[in-house]
């Protein structure tokens, strides 16, 4: 019985997809943009996420692939989703900048 519990678990635990870890302040990520967005006030954006925060890169296009420093973290008073302040560069190419941050 103990070996049929043990062999379940196992089985479970591969077949589960990873829970992606939350961006934390002062590390670096290579994200790449999911969705591009257009908002009224800031511009055009790509989004992605690192775990539950939303970065936000201005003019990003879908699958550009760039490297962010976390700079902060907080919540964004309209989507009330936590939202990455960061530095970028996009990979193979020469765009640097900085993301958009929560309102």
């Amino acid at each position: 019985m103990l070996k049929c519990l043990l062999a379940t678990s196992a089985v479970l635990a591969l077949a589960l997809p990873a829970t992606a870890q939350d961006a934390e302040v002062g590390k670096e990520y290579e994200i790449t943009i999911e969705t591009e967005e257009d908002n009224q006030y800031t511009g055009p954006y790509g989004q992605a996420k690192i775990g539950s925060v939303v970065v936000n890169v201005p003019n990003a296009k879908a699958e550009e692939r760039y490297t962010v420093r976390i700079t902060d973290i907080r919540v964004n008073q309209y989507t009330e989703e936590r939202q990455a302040s960061c530095e970028f560069e996009q990979v193979d190419a020469d765009r640097k900048g900085t993301c958009l941050a929560a309102p």
